[in-house]
């Protein structure tokens, strides 16, 4: 999969194909998703990363961070699109629990469930395309 993560470059005169946008700027969250909402593609993923929000030196910004992840879940529900929340690991020491993030899922308003059967579901489709084009 082709993970994307430079906002000045998603609407330039060139279309770039991607399947992962990785939005690091929770604070301009807004204008990003107005940014997707221009390029008009469905079953992109949007990564949102807990680390992103774990070296925050800000009390705030972890409400701007729920809010954007609020407001990234309900662009994707109108949109066809997938909200990926991950940790963005890089090592052992950084991963965490399936209940930590089912209880983010839930500050978030996100029925965890619901979340992780549409994730599944979306990564089997960008399985069988990746799969059938390769065949």
């Amino acid at each position: 999969m082709v993970i994307f993560e430079e906002v000045d470059k998603l609407l330039s005169s060139k279309p770039v194909q991607f399947d992962i946008f990785c939005l690091k700027d929770y604070r301009n969250c807004i204008d990003v998703i107005k940014q997707l909402k221009r390029l008009n593609r469905k079953n992109i993923g949007i990564e949102i990363k807990i680390k992103d929000i774990r070296n925050s030196t800000y009390a705030n910004d972890i409400g701007r961070w729920i809010r954007c992840i609020k407001d990234v879940y309900k662009f994707c529900e109108l949109t066809n699109n997938q909200l990926i929340i991950s940790s963005g690991a890089n090592s052992k020491f950084e991963m965490i629990s399936e209940n930590v993030f089912e209880a983010i899922l839930k500050v978030c308003d996100i029925d965890p469930q619901k979340y992780w059967k549409a994730l599944n579901g979306w990564l089997f489709l960008k399985n069988k395309v990746y799969y059938d084009v390769a065949s």
